[in-house]
């Protein structure tokens, strides 16, 4: 492997800045690396490598544009691109090429990124689960979904960092399987014009990396108002408090009810929340709400409002659709009036509650798993009788329903030798202080550090 691909993001930025590298040299080593990986791991929905190299030769030739200047970056295939194929891996846009970028498509390109590729994405995004692409440490095994082509290149050393959506735990899922690190980003805070969406209520934009301070050079970039989004917010990010002022909450055992929760998942958060209590000012146990208090009323706006989001779709062209996928938007449709206006009040109850865990229980940070379970076997639809929806996303899906930020961050290893991670949740525009406690859990640990043996 190119020496170039062990550098992180915000190194390789500085590498092209200084001199050291140029951005045409970090796009070769990309693309020969996704030349000799991309057919195991399956990454890419579509590879731009000639738009790609003219763009590294343009920015090598001029002076630097931004903090991403010459850095290759990918998409998962959910996010519009001029002129390029954006088909969110569904038979029922193949050929759809939209005549604009998405804003944070525009953001990265104005801060020097180059777009490398579109990688792959569970079906409309509907799903936690990424059926075209397989897990860089374990061929066998899943990535999570549904950015789970973004997780799989980064694990594999593709490219520098990627943008993701997550709706119910998308960019979460894949960060824990794969080994990576991802940000979560609180409703409203990233524009979402121009992306494939399947939930005006829980969607959001965020970036994926290989580290958190990657995370946060990119969250950096794609955060803030667009007037394209009526949904975008001018609400500005956190000013990052001090690790050492820090108070970290431990969820108490209702926050477990629900599926089981594999032991060695339980022990590398448990092993986090000691290398973490050595950087804060203190621990404490906290009551958080769980799953069973948020799953149907969940579900049931955000299955109403894909049916709604994608009905011309479904109308139009309903018989391409993936059975998983038809059967959603049937649900979603079905949902009557009555029951959709008492879900939205009832989520809006349940964040209140979530907010509470801050404002009443006195802490900053809640640390908590971000799966109950290990990578699954690739191409697994269900934990023992029990679709991957809920099963897989009893800790990830509350935190959309509430609105708030996390950052997931690689913790440690199964005995299998499969990565496992946890997540931080924080309050409303927390997003500087979890990446800042991430990139102190990082710079005591070398988690994210570890490449996957990949048999070329």
């Amino acid at each position: 492997m190119d020496d170039l691909l062990t550098l992180t993001l915000t190194e390789a930025a500085d590498a092209v800045r200084s001199g050291r590298t140029t951005s045409r040299a970090l796009v070769e080593a990309c693309l020969a690396r996704t030349d000799a990986t991309d057919g195991l791991v399956g990454s890419f929905a579509s590879l731009q490598a000639e738009a790609a190299q003219q763009a590294a030769r343009e920015l090598d030739a001029g002076e630097p544009v931004g903090p991403l200047h010459g850095v290759p970056v990918a998409l998962k295939d959910l996010f519009y691109t001029a002129g390029v194929a954006t088909e969110a891996n569904c038979r029922s846009l193949e050929g759809f090429k939209p005549d604009r970028d998405a804003s944070v498509v525009s953001r990265l390109k104005a801060a020097g990124a180059v777009i490398i590729g579109k990688t792959n994405t569970h079906e409309l995004a509907l799903g936690v689960s990424c059926p075209a692409s397989r897990n860089p440490w374990n061929t066998d095994r899943m990535t999570g979904g549904s950015s789970g082509g973004n997780a799989a290149g980064l694990a594999a050393r593709q490219f520098f960092g990627a943008l993701g959506s997550d709706t119910g735990g998308s960019v979460r899922i894949p960060s824990n399987y794969c080994g990576t690190t991802a940000i979560k980003t609180t409703r409203g805070v990233v524009p979402r014009d121009g992306v494939h969406l399947i939930s005006w209520t829980y969607d959001t934009v965020g970036p994926m990396a290989r580290t958190a301070a990657d995370c946060r050079l990119l969250l950096d970039v794609i955060a803030g108002f667009s007037p394209a989004d009526p949904f975008s917010s001018k609400a500005q990010l956190d000013q990052p408090a001090a690790p050492q002022a820090l108070r970290l909450g431990v969820p108490d055992e209702s926050f477990f009810d629900g599926f089981r929760t594999d032991p060695e998942v339980r022990a590398v958060m448990e092993e986090a929340i000691d290398v973490i209590g050595s950087l804060v000012a203190d621990v404490r146990t906290v009551h958080l709400p769980n799953c069973a208090e948020h799953f149907d009323l969940g579900a049931t706006v955000v299955f109403a409002e894909s049916a709604a989001l994608l009905e011309e779709l479904r109308s139009t062209r309903g018989d391409l659709l993936g059975d998983e996928v038809r059967s959603i938007l049937e649900g979603g449709a079905a949902v009557p009036g009555i029951a959709l206006a008492a879900a939205q009040a009832g989520r809006v109850a349940f964040e209140r509650s979530y907010l509470d865990v801050f404002e009443e229980q006195a802490v900053d940070i809640v640390i908590a798993p971000i799966n109950p379970n290990q990578p699954l076997p690739h191409g697994s639809s269900d934990i023992d009788g029990v679709p991957l929806i809920p099963a897989t996303a009893q800790f990830t899906f509350p935190v959309n329903g509430a609105g708030v930020p996390a950052v997931a961050l690689p913790g440690g290893f199964a005995a299998d030798g499969l990565p496992i991670g946890f997540q931080l949740i924080g309050p409303p525009l927390a997003e500087h202080t979890l990446a800042a406690l991430g990139e102190a859990f990082q710079a005591e640990t070398d988690h994210h550090d570890a490449v996957p043996d990949l048999a070329l």
